[in-house]
């Protein structure tokens, strides 16, 4: 079995049961048995998406089922042995967040066995025809359309756009196309606006750009280090200053203040 669970979107208070199950009549509105993801995934796969919001508490019981293999339910009274690979994914900077005690570094070692990073669409372009066909054929089916291709143009497109928003930007945009298509091939007229103005409708990032001078000054080198960090975090969030600044442990003040000393306009 493959068994997905959304960390992200599970309410503290539910995480417990929804993880490792429960009894009958152990909490107000436990009606029945339940049984838990490891129960449910034994013998196959736990899928843990967005693991870095699991509450303190529950990273502790994940870590103990880690390391023991089993599993006791809320309100029972004995264990329950299960085998079960683990695979987790998250945005959050884990070793940072271990680091700074909001993730506990055992559990985080004890999960970091093997890391895949995956990149974003914009650093694989090679992959974009494969998943916008892919999308392309399954919206069709859905919705009933007879579209089959892309026209020169928006394939070009396809291939030029950042994608921020990575596979859901793409699978959103090429559903929306089909949507308004009315032949086998989908053409620009069926592509929203941001596709269409391609790099120009993204926000643009004003900045003096000088030659980078060879230097031992060591505060020139950092500051030249924090404008690039900057920068990098400004793209990674779509040019979102509220997201930016929180990606950069910041308030917004703090990041306004720093645009307007690196002279970036946004």
């Amino acid at each position: 079995p493959f068994v997905a669970l959304d960390c992200g979107a599970l309410p503290a208070d539910l995480a417990t049961s929804e993880l490792f199950g429960h009894v009958k009549g152990s909490f107000t509105g436990a009606l029945g048995d339940k049984e838990g993801c490891f129960q449910q995934a034994n013998g196959g796969t736990l899928f843990l998406d967005e693991v870095g919001n699991l509450t303190y508490d529950n990273q502790v019981k994940l870590l103990r089922v880690l390391q023991e293999r089993k599993v006791r339910r809320i309100g029972d009274n004995k264990e329950i042995a299960v085998d079960v690979r683990i695979i987790v994914a998250t945005n959050e900077d884990l070793p940072t967040a271990a680091a700074e005690g909001r993730f506990r570094e055992d559990l985080y070692h004890r999960l970091n066995e093997f890391t895949i990073v995956l990149l974003p669409l914009r650093d694989r372009t090679e992959d974009i025809p494969l998943f916008a066909e892919h999308f392309l054929l399954k919206a069709s089916a859905r919705l009933k359309r007879t579209a089959t291709s892309f026209s020169p143009e928006v394939h070009e497109r396809l291939l030029t756009h950042p994608w921020m928003g990575n596979l859901r930007e793409l699978n959103n945009v090429i559903k929306r196309a089909v949507l308004l298509s009315t032949s086998e091939t989908v053409g620009m007229e069926q592509m929203p606006i941001e596709i269409i103005g391609g790099a120009s409708m993204r926000p643009r990032v004003k900045q003096e750009s000088t030659a980078a001078p060879v230097s031992d000054d060591l505060r020139a080198v950092s500051q030249e280090a924090e404008k690039q960090a900057i920068l990098t975090a400004l793209e990674r969030n779509s040019f979102n200053k509220s997201k930016t600044a929180e990606a950069l442990n910041i308030d917004r003040k703090t990041l306004y203040n720093k645009l307007k000393t690196f002279g970036i306009e946004i």
